[in-house]
């Protein structure tokens, strides 16, 4: 559409300038024969190697206008009157046609200014659907949850500030506790890589149903640890990616988030938080912890529980 309007605009400023060179031309014309109806009044020849041009103008003019014609009582002869008062005419006709091509190029060209603004924004509108549906394509999520237990009680012998060491079986058993309390969550998919229980399953949807049974577990677990005199401290990272990525891609780079050793924060990348915008009623909610420097410097951001 836009380059049909602008087919019109270079059409019309072709005959505009067409419509210039009739009114050059002609102005050209006009001042040739007054010039040369004088000099005849006058009886000077200077322009008598124009005579067959004018004698043929003369006698176009008097087979149109032959009874309107003429001669004046000193012998003048009226024809090339008639024919300056033609081209006036033409000059005139042109003029306005010139004007008429000017004001249709304006009107063209905000045509155009406004049928590119609607392409853009219906091309703007296509752009944000693509995304949108790339971004919904993004189905399956990953879940890692990092334990590390604590002793509340201190040894007389440590410094004030270290905690007394815990056996790591026993974290073996809380992780072994924590993965009984999710089990039954319909869907999901657990493994374990040491400390750390994998959590995976393929419907975004479910994505705040299970963090928040997650959260729930934990609370769980810190109260009955509180009695042994533990605390459970957790590192967790969430992720969401597409079909026919590997699930093992998407946790090797995961991993690299538990490293950065947040205690008690979910974290996750940019890409879980386009995604997790699309939730109609989200239960967490998205801050920017910073860019760290993992791969190439990325933006980290943190999951916190709406209260």
């Amino acid at each position: 559409m836009v380059k049909g309007l602008e087919k019109q605009k270079q059409i019309c400023h072709i005959f505009e300038q067409i419509m210039i060179l009739i009114q050059v031309v002609s102005l050209f014309v006009v001042f040739i024969v007054s010039l040369y109806w004088f000099l005849e009044l006058i009886n000077n020849h200077a322009l008598s190697f124009l005579d067959p041009i004018m004698n043929f103008v003369k006698e176009l003019m008097k087979s149109q206008f032959g009874e309107e014609l003429k001669k004046g009582q000193a012998g003048v002869d009226g024809s090339l009157f008639i024919f300056i008062a033609f081209v006036g005419v033409v000059i005139y006709i042109s003029s306005q046609i010139k004007i008429y091509l000017k004001f249709q190029q304006a009107s063209l060209e905000k045509a155009i200014v406004k049928k590119k603004e609607e392409e853009t924004i219906a091309f703007n509108k296509r752009l944000q659907s693509d995304v949108k549906d790339k971004i919904m394509s993004y189905k399956n999520v990953i879940i890692l949850v990092n334990i590390h237990l604590k002793s509340i009680l201190r040894d007389f012998y440590q410094s004030h500030n270290e905690a007394k060491q815990v056996d790591p079986r026993q974290e073996e058993i809380v992780l072994v506790a924590l993965y009984n309390m999710l089990k039954t969550i319909q869907g999901c998919n657990f493994s374990k890589d040491g400390k750390t229980l994998i959590i995976s399953f393929k419907n975004f949807d479910n994505v705040d149903t299970i963090l928040l049974k997650i959260d729930e577990a934990l609370t769980h677990l810190q109260a009955q640890l509180k009695a042994r005199k533990l605390t459970i401290s957790t590192n967790m990272a969430i992720d969401v990616f597409p079909n026919g990525v590997q699930l093992k891609d998407v946790y090797a780079d995961l991993k690299s988030l538990l490293k950065l050793n947040m205690p008690n924060e979910i974290l996750c990348y940019g890409n879980f938080c386009n995604r997790y915008e699309q939730v109609k009623e989200p239960k967490f909610e998205a801050f920017l912890k910073g860019t760290y420097e993992i791969t190439d410097d990325e933006n980290i951001w943190s999951l916190v529980k709406k209260s």
